[in-house]
């Protein structure tokens, strides 16, 4: 199952102020912390953090996952694919190609390429599967251009990718 919220359509919503900011990124470092230890290092309330908390999951501006290393992780590799894509269609291939389970995200860009697609994949042929008998089903795609991860600076993806990707090689 597809889980990702639709980001593609952007509208505004509320801002974060700088206490927030701060809460998110105390809360960065250890998602399992608790508010009384984010009050404690922040020297604000329990209250606050649980109420600034709320209101920052609930209107969607903050989310906490779990985060899983790739490098420890057996069998899987990150390959990136930028797209240059036929016209208006930019929103639409994207929404497109983001419903492909091993993809884990797809980003609207400026310079050569019109979209950048990060994959996490369990195996060399699931490359040529995805290009071949995924990405080619796109329309609107005018040329892609392939590159294979051999080292990132930041392993983590969340670990949601994992079951997207086991339930695309199971056919479920």
């Amino acid at each position: 199952m597809h889980n990702r919220l639709n980001t593609w359509h952007w509208e505004p919503k509320l801002t974060m102020d700088e206490l927030d900011l701060r809460i998110s990124q105390t809360l960065g470092t250890d998602g399992r912390m608790s508010n009384s230890e984010i009050a404690r290092r922040l020297n604000v309330s329990e209250g606050t953090v649980r109420q600034r908390l709320k209101k920052l999951t609930e209107s969607g501006q903050l989310r906490i996952q779990a985060m899983v290393n790739s490098e420890q992780v057996p069998n899987r590799y990150l390959a990136i694919i930028g797209l240059q894509i036929e016209g208006r269609q930019l929103e639409k291939c994207a929404e497109q190609i983001d419903k492909f389970p091993e993809v884990q995200r797809t980003l609207i860009v400026t310079g050569r390429y019109d979209l950048m697609v990060s994959l996490l994949l369990d195996r060399h042929t699931a490359m040529v599967e995805f290009v071949t008998h995924k990405l080619s089903t796109v329309p609107g795609i005018l040329l892609s251009e392939t590159s294979v991860c051999l080292k990132n600076s930041d392993p983590w993806f969340p670990a949601e990718t994992l079951r997207r990707s086991n339930a695309d090689a199971t056919g479920r």
